[in-house]
C-alpha cells in the first residue's frame, strides 16, 4: 500500500472543500459568544438601578427603581398599612443598627481627640434636635 502525497491536494486536513469554506467577511461564529447568565442578585441589582418615570407633585420625573420603591413604602405607611408600617419600623430599625456598627468601627480607627470631637459634634446635634435632653446632656463631659 502506498500512501499518495501530492503537493497539489485540494481537500484534507486545515483544507475544507471550496464550497464549504467561510467567504471572505463572513464569521466562523456568526452569533458569537452566549451572553453570561446573570445570578439572580445581579438581575435584582440591575433592575433597582434601572430609571422608571413617575408622576410627582404634577412633575412628570425619571428616578430610579430603588428610590421610587421606599416613596411608595412609606407613602403606604403613611396612608396607615399597618403591615407596611411594621416592616417599614423593622427595616428602619436593621438600617439603624447596620448604620450604628459602621460608625463604631469609624470610632475604632479614630484618634482619642478626633473621636471626643466627633462626639462633641453629635452632642450638639442632639441637642439643637431635642431641646429638652440638655439636662442630661450636660452630665457629660
Amino acid at each position: 500500500m502506498t500512501k499518495r502525497k501530492s503537493e497539489n491536494y485540494s481537500v484534507g486536513y486545515g483544507k475544507p472543500p471550496k464550497a464549504r469554506r467561510f467567504k471572505p467577511g463572513q464569521s466562523g461564529n456568526p452569533r458569537g459568544r452566549p451572553k453570561k447568565c446573570l445570578s439572580l442578585t445581579e438581575l435584582f441589582a440591575r433592575e433597582m438601578k434601572r430609571t422608571r418615570p413617575i408622576v410627582e407633585d404634577g412633575q412628570r420625573l425619571r428616578i430610579q427603581t430603588d428610590e421610587v420603591l421606599v416613596k411608595r413604602v412609606v407613602d403606604l405607611a403613611v396612608k396607615g398599612n399597618v403591615k407596611v408600617l411594621t416592616m417599614t419600623m423593622k427595616l428602619i430599625e436593621q438600617i439603624r443598627e447596620i448604620e450604628s456598627a459602621k460608625i463604631e468601627r469609624d470610632y475604632d480607627a479614630m484618634s482619642k481627640e478626633e473621636a471626643r470631637a466627633a462626639f462633641v459634634q453629635l452632642r450638639d446635634t442632639v441637642l439643637a434636635e431635642f431641646p429638652r435632653a440638655r439636662g442630661i446632656a450636660d452630665s457629660f463631659p
